[in-house]
């Protein structure tokens, strides 16, 4: 059963959790890709004094197992004049591993299916956007089909659930990039003007030379094609107007590594030597 709720202002969604003697039921909040209970809930989950959580929670993050500032939400909820703290799933099986473990492991294993759930029911409600904006999705249906493929090889532990979930979140964003860039939409901020240093062809090639050394794949390794690594290097000082193209050490650097693969300057190693040059540069 799922319940939308407009009394609490953080547009999370509310999921029944019961346990399996079905002696417990709880409204549990889910939002930025984890699950909250309040101390209350927890106590009635654990099946334990208010008094026994409020121990435990302090010496979970006096302790510094958990950071209390990240995995705490403060929320308005009806009947209470004043924020109520949340907490997550971190949280909450840590205190459940001090009350009942019993208790604990079947509520990670609930709410991480939720999780998964929720994260594949989103994606395909968000598919046909994806296409209609021209994103391929191969490598998007991979990773969510790996997630159904290991549910069903072995039940996961929380820390591989998070995991799988912590790549599908930063290969959404890179996706999100990359789109932005295709419709021009991406803004360029927080870049940084002062540079240490003006790099040179001399420079770029003996870093090349460096990196050869150390890598020893092949003798075409590193061996210049044309003249167009040093253009390339020349470029990202390009001025127009008396001004910079490339004004910031970001821009600098992304064009640099940008123009390196397109020109294709090496025989051989074009990506690792432009991914090494936009490292150091």
């Amino acid at each position: 059963m799922k319940n939308k709720v407009t009394e609490i202002p953080a547009k999370g969604e509310i999921i029944i959790y019961r346990t399996k003697d079905k002696k417990v039921q709880l409204e549990v909040k889910l939002e930025q890709e984890t699950v909250w209970l309040s101390q209350e809930q927890i106590a009635t989950l654990f099946k334990t004094e208010r008094s026994v959580i409020t121990k435990h929670l302090g010496n979970i993050f006096h302790s510094n197992e958990l950071e209390e500032k990240s995995n705490v939400h403060f929320l308005h909820i009806p009947f209470s004049d004043k924020p109520v703290k949340f907490y997550n799933l971190d949280v909450i099986i840590s205190v459940g591993y001090r009350v009942n473990s019993a208790y604990a492991t079947q509520f990670r294993i609930w709410a991480t299916n939720v999780l998964k759930r929720h994260l594949i029911d989103g994606y395909t409600l968000n598919e046909k956007r994806l296409k209609e904006q021209g994103i391929k999705l191969q490598d998007l249906q991979r990773a969510v089909a790996l997630i159904g493929s290991m549910k069903d090889r072995k039940q996961l532990e929380y820390k591989e659930d998070m995991g799988l979930l912590e790549v599908i979140n930063d290969y959404n964003y890179a996706l999100g990039l990359l789109d932005d860039y295709d419709y021009k939409r991406l803004k360029i901020a927080k870049t940084s003007k002062e540079e240490k240093f003006v790099l040179s062809y001399e420079t770029a090639i003996e870093a090349v030379n460096k990196l050869k050394e150390r890598i020893g794949t092949s003798d075409l390794f590193g061996t210049e094609r044309d003249r167009s690594f040093k253009s390339s290097v020349s470029s990202i000082y390009q001025t127009f107007g008396g001004k910079y193209l490339y004004p910031s050490i970001e821009e600098k650097a992304a064009n640099l590594i940008y123009f390196i693969v397109k020109n294709h300057s090496f025989v051989d190693g074009n990506k690792r030597i432009a991914a090494s040059i936009f490292l150091g540069s």
